[in-house]
């Protein structure tokens, strides 16, 4: 059974706004959304974590061809029966998120965009929503479903302070940040252990480890400090718990005025 904790209107919200042509990025996003009025577009980035793509374009040897095709069809047939929840490798756009701005294709395409347990796997939490910002319409919506790390194996870890999101945005922080590696492990693999075995296959390294720790306090503070119209609540069942939010995608006039050299030297096309 499903509970939002703190009572907001945010399954109604989700239900109306998230419509249209949909940016899905990292995996399946099952936490209120309803696929019934959605168009989806699946970004991932090769094996990031969320298990292989494998398309049948460039694939030379035989078997790799018809294990790959197996794999399709079995999708297919899954999403003739569960629809667009089910993600189909051959219509997955295999790109690092944090890379969107250098597509101009994809500038303000999608009618919003949506993710599960994405956003912690970030070194530069405001730049990737910024990249998200750049994929959806203006007064678009965007909705993230986070881990909150009261129920996660970063439960031995403090939610990141608004000031840190801050400074990795103007320090242009990447992914060979190594300055949370020694407390992710300490939490996710020492104490907790859920990721021992998991990190015998996969580094301790971007995109793999969770760089920041989230709560609902600073997901409510990281989002209201870009977009105008935000929406925070705590969705609880018995698997999991996420911060969920839902944003309108229109950038807070502050926010630019205060960054906006900063947003440019990202990139012009943010702007």
């Amino acid at each position: 059974m499903a509970m939002l904790l703190h009572k907001t209107n945010i399954d109604q919200l989700v239900k109306t706004k998230i419509s249209g042509k949909v940016a899905r990025v990292g995996g399946s996003v099952d936490q209120l959304v309803s696929y019934q009025d959605c168009s989806i577009q699946d970004f991932d980035v090769q094996n990031g974590g969320y298990g292989d793509i494998r398309q049948l374009s460039g694939i030379k040897d035989i078997k790799s061809s018809w294990l790959t095709a197996v794999r399709q069809t079995w999708q297919e047939l899954r999403h003739i029966r569960y629809g667009d929840r089910v993600r189909l490798d051959r219509n997955t756009k295999v790109l690092d998120i944090l890379d969107a701005h250098k597509h101009p294709e994809l500038q303000h395409r999608y009618d919003a965009c949506i993710t599960s347990n994405v956003i912690e796997h970030s070194p530069n939490p405001i730049f990737m929503l910024l990249n998200y910002y750049f994929l959806t319409k203006i007064d678009g919506w965007q909705f993230h479903a986070i881990p909150h790390y009261k129920y996660t194996f970063d439960v031995f870890r403090q939610p990141t302070l608004i000031d840190h999101f801050l400074v990795d945005f103007e320090q242009h922080t990447g992914p060979d940040d190594l300055t949370h590696n020694a407390d992710y492990y300490n939490s996710a693999v020492i104490k907790h252990g859920y990721k021992r075995r998991y990190h015998l296959h996969y580094p301790v390294a971007y995109p793999y480890i969770h760089f920041h720790v989230f709560d609902e306090k600073n997901v409510r503070q990281l989002f209201s400090t870009l977009f105008e119209e935000v929406t925070v609540d705590v969705l609880r069942t018995t698997q999991f718990s996420d911060v969920v939010v839902l944003a309108k995608n229109r950038l807070r006039p502050s926010f630019v005025k205060k960054h906006a050299a900063l947003i440019e030297s990202y990139s012009a096309n943010f702007l």
